[in-house]
């Protein structure tokens, strides 16, 4: 159960998140030219992995971000920023979705934390951003999460340190996660063994965007061989249903890493993103019926990913 439970009414799901994995103008919200600050991290990546689209930082006190021409606020920008960024802190943040969503942004990735996740008040500020982006048909990716990234057109709306840590290239494999450290362990290992990857998904504390509804965004890509998923908890049965008949459709392997088969783990998950794990034997069976294959751990997920993969040669976009 994700802190904002509520399905989003107005979810066309391949209709808006296709402005999450394929932007063509992404605006940075607390850009920095510190890049170990989460906006100088995202503003670097976008600068070094390619991104061909207009980049717009914001951040009233500069005038200029690690060279790029940066802007006071949205209603400043010369052209709707398709895509946000928001690295600000609690109350910040939410003033900035409310700003984005005015402007006509289409997704809000909220790296920051101290929302749902965290207490009565985090849960408020949370409500407020989910409010403030139905009003106008945002959805929203986060809050308290890495972020999302495509390789195969430098779109990379994430601070983690993977990227620096390993070379990344793009390649036949997604992982989409709920938690962060579920997107960029898989990712370095898979990048260990020379197996490229093209999306890397984290959706954090899924107010709005679910783990599922990232997965089936990229689900009918045709590069795509083999999807990845870590779960904390089961937040909308009927996508995970509707990835299940994709992925048979299109003859994709999916491969699904739930956490909590223990009561310990149970309370690891509801404490780390605000999800409540399912009763395990129930998810074994669901996701059994719909055709998505479960991992006992991560080392087996990039064994078995091998094993998918085994036909698949390097020759994709490398980015350094």
């Amino acid at each position: 159960m994700s802190p904002i439970s509520d399905p989003n009414p107005y979810a066309d799901v391949a209709a808006d998140l296709r402005f999450a994995v394929d932007p063509k103008s992404i605006a940075v919200v607390g850009a920095s030219d510190n890049v170990d600050k989460l906006g100088g991290r995202c503003l670097q990546y976008l600068k070094n992995f390619g991104f061909k689209g207009a980049i717009y930082p914001i951040n009233p006190a500069r005038g200029e971000t690690q060279g790029v021409k940066t802007y006071p606020n949205f209603d400043a920008l010369p052209a709707v920023a398709e895509l946000a960024v928001i690295a600000l802190p609690g109350g910040q943040a939410v003033e900035a979705v409310e700003q984005c969503a005015r402007h006509g942004t289409r997704v809000a990735v909220i790296l920051t934390a101290g929302f749902g996740e965290a207490d009565d008040a985090g849960r408020a500020q949370e409500r407020r951003m989910v409010d403030a982006a139905r009003a106008t048909g945002m959805r929203l990716i986060g809050p308290n999460t890495q972020g999302i990234s495509n390789f195969s057109n430098g779109a990379i709306a994430n601070f983690s340190t993977m990227f620096v840590e390993t070379t990344p290239e793009d390649g036949p494999v997604a992982i989409v996660s709920q938690s962060g450290g579920g997107s960029s362990v898989p990712f370095g290992l898979l990048r260990e063994r020379g197996i490229g990857v093209r999306y890397c998904h984290a959706v954090g504390n899924q107010c709005d965007v679910t783990v599922s509804e990232l997965a089936l965004a990229i689900a009918r890509d045709p590069a795509l061989k083999l999807l990845l998923l870590y779960l904390e908890g089961i937040p909308d049965a009927n996508h995970i249903a509707e990835l299940g008949a994709v992925a048979r459709e299109r003859n994709l392997p999916v491969l699904v890493l739930k956490s909590g088969r223990t009561a310990a783990g149970q309370k690891a998950s509801l404490s780390h993103t605000g999800s409540l794990a399912t009763e395990d034997r129930v998810v074994d069976a669901f996701l059994a019926h719909h055709g998505l294959h479960r991992v006992d751990d991560v080392g087996d997920m990039v064994k078995a990913a091998e094993l998918y993969l085994k036909d698949w040669k390097p020759g994709g976009r490398r980015l350094v």
